[in-house]
């Protein structure tokens, strides 16, 4: 059986540059899904992904609890919103999960809310994945992943960090073991590989990556970061990134892999 690849865009709406980049990739077929952040996206934004939107370019949410500021009106989600109305960092939500600080309405309300977003703009949510990992951190992550399931998303983004050998990739890969079983019920790739987000883009990292992935799993996700310029104060590479994906080549490693590109409707 031929192995699936699909390579999902994180960030869509985060700032300009990833936007047009992800629009770009998609418009030319060189990827094959994106996520979005439903409390940054622009109402234009949206409007043009939808016109892209297909069965070969899937979109998700990329569920945001931990950067800018709600969808939800502050006060409907108080738990969730530091004094200012943003929302706290990961670390910080995390933390005030575990000292029973956020209440699981709160949660609900949100999520509910960047969902409705998109179903809203004509782009009912393939899958979903989160900012950060949020829905695979410890204890945390199953609370998520059941708000999500409740609200009707039905394929998430299964974290196994394949390929990578750091450190963050180690700690990744524990996360994943603590969530796995709130995965139950709900269709994933099984594996993900994300060793562009430690080295910059190539036809090598791509290669390890994805071959690792396909002897842990028949359908793979690949995560990708683009954008038109670097982040200030961003550990991603996005140039690199985008400048991979919009020349191509990924497509005939892949085929040297034995693979196909799909979107999240191959889950």
């Amino acid at each position: 059986m031929q192995k699936k690849l699909i390579i999902n865009c994180d960030d869509f709406g985060w700032d300009a540059p990833a936007t047009q980049a992800i629009l770009e990739l998609g418009a030319a077929g060189q990827v094959s899904s994106t996520t979005v952040m439903a409390n940054f996206a622009h109402d234009a934004d949206l409007r043009a992904l939808q016109k892209l939107a297909s069965p070969t370019l899937s979109v998700g949410l990329h569920l945001t609890l931990n950067a800018g500021q709600p969808l939800s009106a502050a006060a409907a989600v108080p738990s969730l919103v530091d004094k200012d109305g943003q929302f706290y960092s990961s670390s910080q939500l995390w933390q005030r999960y575990l000292r029973g600080q956020v209440r699981r309405a709160d949660l609900k309300t949100e999520i509910a809310a960047q969902l409705h977003r998109l179903a809203a703009a004509g782009l009912p949510p393939s899958h979903a994945d989160s900012h950060q990992h949020l829905h695979q951190y410890p204890l945390l992550g199953p609370a998520l992943l059941s708000i999500l399931r409740e609200l009707g998303v039905r394929r998430v983004r299964r974290l196994t960090a394949a390929g990578r050998l750091d450190g963050r990739g180690l700690v990744l890969q524990a996360f994943a073991l603590s969530s796995r079983p709130a995965l139950r019920g709900l269709a994933t790739p099984g594996a993900l590989v994300s060793t562009f987000s430690t080295e910059p883009a190539s036809a090598s990292s791509f290669r390890r990556g994805v071959g690792a992935a396909f002897r842990q799993a028949e359908v793979v996700e690949f995560m990708s970061h683009p954008g038109l310029n670097e982040r200030p104060g961003s550990p991603l590479m996005r140039v690199p990134e985008y400048e991979f994906w919009r020349g191509g080549e990924a497509r005939e490693l892949l085929r040297e892999l034995g693979g196909e590109m799909v979107s999240y409707a191959a889950v």
